[in-house]
């Protein structure tokens, strides 16, 4: 265990040093206000006519380092309180796209503009700030990836003109997390997203992107010598809530309401450190998770977060799989708290954060080789360490520790080290170990049913809640490179028989788990064909008794059209075992393919032949399946969104269904909508009717009334409907 330690260590700080960036980047030089700027969408004041324009944009791709096709200028100037950005982004009036909707949830071919923002030059946390074309804010986390759910306040304005649009930002520097020195040099790039004419989506920067190389914050330009505002703890801040409810059981004919008050608090020790705590807060979503077919899953099912609360330093707590191949913290395993606390912030390179929660209700995800399963426990109390030491290009080596304490019912704790390198030549390399120790109570809170697991490795431990100290590991490597044309990647996974996570999500166990993938991009110098995309995988799993349980051979080969079809066929030859049970030979084929005719519809479907082990029968079987899903978004107007879905699994001889899912929004401004979510099981044969309307004049204050109405069928979508259950909920939040 020292050893791998120590070679994680000399890794990383060895290859982190070499990475070379050979392009040049563009650095803008911002001037100091002298009068105040007005945020109108009017960019007619004399600090902006003296703003150095940021211009010649190129775009990335399929269109990598050409330039833009419309034009676009950008400006920044600041005072003591905030950063002013503007763009001028021309394009004919006929031919702008914009929809009026919610905040973060812009169309795709939506007009938008937005400034990338890397205030420690180090890739541990870049904004993306933004709007759209229809003044619709747009914000998140940048990088590899994008990620909405954080949220920032600040304010914009947009003016449409007949040959382009101008929007105006205004961003508090309370609203960033910065360094305390008193000059400062930032990492900055201005984007702008657009669809053109002939529907090509079009991703065009000040500081051009260039495909294969992972470190994004390399990537980008500089904003030079920011004279920002002296740094001292800021005032508080309040976001008390109350929430209501009423619901009737029509099945047994009862009636139940609740009305909770809620409170969450911010605290900003400095621009660098934040203390958030929330007292009884309310964690349900407002929009409940989709519908998922579940009859022959015999894993835990996986739904991302979405509760605001964790959104603030997400990217310290999250493992990514391409960065760490592990899953060490899922917050949605902090259930239902009484009361939770996070901190977080940085000393010079490092970040760390700290997250504490007493839980009122609280499940254990139990991994073993083939299944997994949620076992209740009760009341909990979790704390969570996490450091992450940046280094150079975006390089990183962290280390995570947790434990959680079941009352009268064990604990569980883990402690991990992981590693992600950019040692240069379009290398990327992640690493990561991890060691668990879980202390069974002797009350059976979990006992296996007959057919169930009864005790795992080589029977050293019983699958029994019996009072036992189980303890195990996970060790995982990636290496991966990849250009705009060519990829290549290996990765190696392995748990132990005994490895359990406090607070994450790690389905499996007992698996050594090795993947292999290469692959090839060719762009075509055509009229119809733009790019072709081939990928080969070859996959080995075996458990830790020496027996190979998959052998997977993948093909898959990807075409992008310039009438935006894009088809995507693979092919899978694999054998399997499962319960003992050879299943050799089995194949699937699956066909994809979406298009966008126009800016008003788009169209996806997915076709899918495959051989499947039915699992949730005494003796597994092979059946055949057919698989197929349609899926169409239609832009009613520019305030008016309809989506369509609709999924049919048939494994024949075994079980069929289909799940409908429909959504229609209607935004009266940017912050008052209406939207009704409607979906039908046909495995369980349930309707869930969900219509919610929300007013949210900012990012943390927000007013919601909704209906949540379970019905049931006898026998098919409208046969014999009966109401189950109908529950009314009111919800309001302000930010103090």
């Amino acid at each position: 265990m020292k050893k791998i330690i120590f070679s994680l260590l000399i890794t990383t700080f060895a290859l982190g040093q070499s990475y070379k960036d050979l392009t040049e980047r563009p650095v803008y030089n911002p001037l100091k206000s002298t009068s105040k700027i007005v945020i109108d969408g009017d960019l007619s004041e004399q600090d902006w006519l003296n703003a150095q324009i940021a211009t010649d944009f190129t775009d990335r791709g399929i269109y990598q380092g050409l330039p833009s096709p419309y034009k676009t200028e950008a400006k920044i100037t600041y005072d003591n309180k905030n950063l002013y950005v503007a763009f001028i982004a021309y394009v004919d009036k006929e031919n702008l796209t914009y929809t009026i909707t919610n905040r973060d949830e812009v169309e795709g071919n939506d007009d938008r503009v937005y400034i990338a923002i890397d205030t420690f030059d180090d890739e541990s946390l870049t904004y993306a700030i933004g709007v759209s074309a229809g003044n619709i804010q747009v914000d998140g986390r940048d990088g590899y990836g994008f990620d909405s759910n954080l949220d920032i306040i600040y304010d914009t304005a947009v003016q449409i003109f007949d040959d382009r649009y101008q929007a105006e930002f205004s961003i508090p520097f309370s609203s960033l997390r910065y360094s305390l020195a008193d000059i400062q040099t930032w990492r900055i790039s201005f984007g702008r997203l657009f669809t053109t004419p002939d529907m090509q989506g079009h991703f065009v920067h000040w500081a051009n992107q260039i495909d294969g190389i992972e470190c994004q914050t390399c990537q980008l330009g500089f904003l030079k010598d920011l004279d920002v505002p002296p740094q001292s703890s800021r005032e508080t801040e309040f976001i008390p809530s109350i929430v209501g409810g009423y619901s009737e059981d029509k099945i047994n004919n009862t009636t139940s309401s609740n009305d909770e008050v809620s409170l969450f608090a911010k605290y900003y020790v400095s621009s660098v450190d934040l203390l958030e705590i929330a007292l009884n807060p309310d964690f349900s979503q407002i929009e409940s998770d989709d519908i998922q077919n579940d009859i022959n899953e015999v894993n835990a099912l996986f739904f991302p977060e979405r509760r605001p609360f964790f959104s603030e330093g997400a990217e310290l707590f999250k493992f990514d799989p391409q960065r760490g191949y592990i899953n060490l913290f899922y917050s949605r395993t902090i259930n239902d708290p009484s009361v939770v606390g996070k901190f977080t912030g940085k000393i010079g390179k490092t970040s760390y954060g700290i997250i504490s929660a007493k839980d009122e209700n609280s499940s254990l995800l139990l991994p073993f080789e083939e299944t997994s399963t949620l076992v209740d426990l009760g009341e909990s109390q979790t704390h969570v360490l996490r450091l992450k030491r940046m280094l150079k290009y975006g390089s990183h080596i962290g280390a995570f520790t947790s434990i959680r304490n079941f009352e009268g019912a064990g604990n569980i704790g883990n402690i991990g080290l992981d590693l992600h390198s950019h040692p240069g030549g379009n290398w990327h390399l992640s690493a990561h170990i991890a060691t668990s120790s879980h202390e069974e109570s002797e009350n059976g809170e979990y006992i296996p049913e007959e057919d169930e697991i009864q005790t795992f490795d080589n029977g050293k431990y019983t699958s029994e809640f019996d009072g036992e100290s189980i303890s195990g590991y996970a060790v995982g490597f990636n290496a991966t490179n990849r250009t705009r044309t060519d990829g290549k990647s290996f990765t190696a996974r392995l748990r132990s028989p005994g490895f359990r996570t406090s607070n994450g999500f790690e389905r499996n166990n007992s698996t050594k788990w090795f993947k292999v993938q290469r692959s090839k991009s060719i762009y075509h110098d055509s009229d119809t064909l733009l790019k072709s995309s081939y990928t080969g995988v070859v996959v080995h799993k075996e458990n830790y008794d020496g027996r190979v349980v998959n052998s997977e051979y993948e093909l898959t080969a990807n075409y992008e059209f310039a009438n935006t079809l894009n088809l995507n066929l693979s092919y899978e030859y694999s054998d399997k075992v499962y319960k003992s049970l050879d299943f050799k030979g089995m194949n699937e084929f699956s066909l994809r393919a979406s298009i966008r005719p126009n800016s008003k519809v788009l169209y996806y479907t997915t076709l899918s032949f495959r051989d499947q082990i039915i699992r949730y029968i005494e003796t597994p079987s092979a059946a055949n399946t057919l698989v197929a899903n349609f899926y169409t978004e239609y832009q009613l107007s520019d305030n008016t969104q309809l989506s369509l879905g609709l999924g049919y699994e048939d494994a024949k001889d075994f079980f069929d269904g289909y799940l409908l899912n429909f959504r229609a929004k209607h935004a009266f401004n940017p912050k008052l909508s209406l939207r009704s979510k409607v979906q039908y099981s046909d495995f369980s044969k349930s309707w869930f009717i969900e219509p919610l309307l929300t007013y949210q004049p900012s990012a943390f204050s927000a007013f919601y009334f909704g209906i949540n109405e379970l019905l049931d069928v006898d026998d098919n979508i409208f046969s014999g409907i009966s109401e189950n259950n109908r529950q009314f909920f009111i919800k309001f939040q302000y930010l103090f």
